[in-house]
């Protein structure tokens, strides 16, 4: 019974440890993705500044992240 109990425990460390090693990393890649995609919409919205007014060039980009964002939404409906 009692070495029942230890691999109960062992097998439970072990999938909580796996869970956290992919929370972690989905966590990451979230921060890292959402990173990359604000240096990018600044970088369009400094170009778009170079042709139109940089209010507008602003405007541009935030409507293009929300129509890419409800686009993700969609997507995994």
């Amino acid at each position: 019974m009692h070495k029942t109990v230890d691999n109960f425990v062992d097998s439970l460390a072990h999938y909580s440890k796996k869970f956290v090693r992919t929370a972690a990393m989905i966590i990451a890649g979230i921060a890292i993705a959402t990173l990359g995609v604000a240096v990018i919409a600044v970088g369009v919205a400094k170009w778009f500044a170079q042709f139109l007014p940089s209010w507008l060039a602003w405007i541009i980009v935030g409507i293009l992240l929300i129509l890419v964002g409800a686009v993700l939404v969609a997507a995994n409906k």
